[in-house]
C-alpha cells in the first residue's frame, strides 16, 4: 500500500506568508563514480531560497538511475532542517508511467490540498503519470518548470541552428508530449545554458563554506568538475536545475521569453523550441542574468542542517 501525503512534511496547512508552493521532481547524485551534482544541489537550494515552501520531494530516474537517486535524497532529506520526513520513490524508467508509484500518489493528493509550482529536473514522467490518471489534475498545477529544450534557428543567438543533446526528452519523449497536449502552463530550462550558469572551482570552494549536507555534494562535485575540465570543453559545469529552481523561487529574475515549442527528430528526439511557428505554447528561459549565480550560491549557502 501508497503511503498517504501527510507523512509527507510536518505541515499540512497552506503557505501563509506568501511563499511559494511547490514539489520538486528529480534525480539527484552523491558519491561515486562522479555524476552532475546539479539535482543534489537544486534540492538544497530550494529549501535554502526564502521564497519557496517545498511541499514534497519525488525522485525518478534521468541523471541517475533511481537504486542511486533515492538514497542520496533520502541522505540529503535527513541532514536538513525541511520538515519533510523522506522523499517520494517515483518511476525507474519510461515503462512505469502507467503504474502507481510513490511519487504519482503523493503529487495528486497534495494536488488536491492546493496548487502547486513543480520544478522537474528530470524526463516528465511523474506529471505525466498523474495526468494520465486523473486530467483534472492539469487544472491544480500552477505551473510545470522543466528542463528540456533544444533552440531553434530562431532562438540561437547569431540565428544558426545549434542541435544540442535534450537527454530529458530522450529518455522519455512521450509523456512529454502527453504534457504538451495538457493544459498545464508550461517554462522549459535549456539544459545546455549556452550562455548562463556554471559552477566552477571557485564557486565549490564557497559552497564549502556552508554546513550540514553540503558536505556530502562538494567533494563528488569536484571530481565531476574534474571530468569536464578533463574533457577540454569548459572550466565550469552547466546547472540547469539549479537555474529551474531559481525561476521558481526568483520569478523575473532569469532571461525568459514567449516561444512555441513541438518534439522533433531524427537521429534523437528532442524539444524543438523557437520564437514563431507553430507548436505548444511555453515560457522559454536560456540565460542566466549576471547576479544569477551569486543567488543561486546565496539559497544553497542559507541552509540549514536538521537538528534531529
Amino acid at each position: 500500500m501508497i503511503a498517504t501525503a501527510s507523512g509527507c512534511r510536518s505541515d499540512n496547512a497552506s503557505p501563509a506568508d506568501g511563499r511559494i508552493a511547490t514539489w520538486l521532481d528529480i534525480s539527484p547524485a552523491i558519491g561515486d563514480p562522479p555524476r552532475d551534482p546539479g539535482d543534489a544541489l537544486a534540492l538544497l537550494q530550494a529549501y535554502g531560497a526564502g521564497t519557496l515552501r517545498v511541499r514534497g520531494v519525488s525522485v525518478i530516474f534521468g541523471n541517475v538511475p533511481l537504486v542511486r537517486g533515492y538514497p542520496a535524497a533520502q541522505e540529503l532529506l535527513q541532514r536538513l532542517d525541511s520538515g519533510l520526513l523522506r522523499a517520494w520513490r517515483g518511476a525507474s524508467g519510461p515503462e512505469e508511467r502507467t503504474a502507481p508509484t510513490e511519487a504519482t500518489a503523493l503529487l495528486e493528493e497534495a494536488l488536491r490540498k492546493e496548487p502547486l509550482t513543480i520544478v522537474a529536473t528530470g524526463p516528465a514522467t511523474t506529471i505525466a503519470s498523474v495526468l494520465l490518471r486523473d486530467p483534472a489534475m492539469a487544472g491544480r498545477i500552477e505551473r510545470v518548470i522543466l528542463v528540456a529544450g533544444t533552440p531553434g534557428a530562431s532562438t540561437t543567438p547569431g540565428g544558426g541552428s545549434m542541435i544540442t543533446a535534450d537527454a530529458n526528452v530522450e529518455a522519455d519523449a512521450y509523456s512529454l508530449q502527453l504534457l504538451l497536449e495538457s493544459t498545464v502552463t508550461l517554462t522549459l530550462v535549456s539544459p545546455s545554458l549556452a550562455s548562463g550558469v556554471g559552477l566552477d572551482a571557485t564557486d565549490l570552494d564557497r559552497l564549502d563554506e556552508g554546513h550540514g549536507p553540503i558536505k556530502l555534494i562538494t567533494p563528488p562535485a569536484r571530481a565531476w568538475l574534474q571530468a569536464v575540465v578533463g574533457a577540454g570543453s569548459s572550466r565550469a559545469f552547466a546547472v540547469p536545475s539549479m537555474l529551474a529552481v531559481d525561476v521558481a523561487a526568483h520569478p523575473g529574475e532569469v532571461r525568459c521569453e514567449a516561444a512555441v515549442a513541438s518534439i522533433a527528430g531524427p537521429p534523437q528526439p528532442h524539444l524543438l523550441v523557437t520564437s514563431r511557428g507553430s507548436g505548444r505554447s511555453v515560457t522559454w528561459c536560456h540565460t542566466g542574468d549576471p547576479g544569477a549565480k551569486t543567488r543561486i550560491l546565496g539559497d544553497v549557502l542559507r541552509v540549514q542542517p536538521s537538528s534531529r
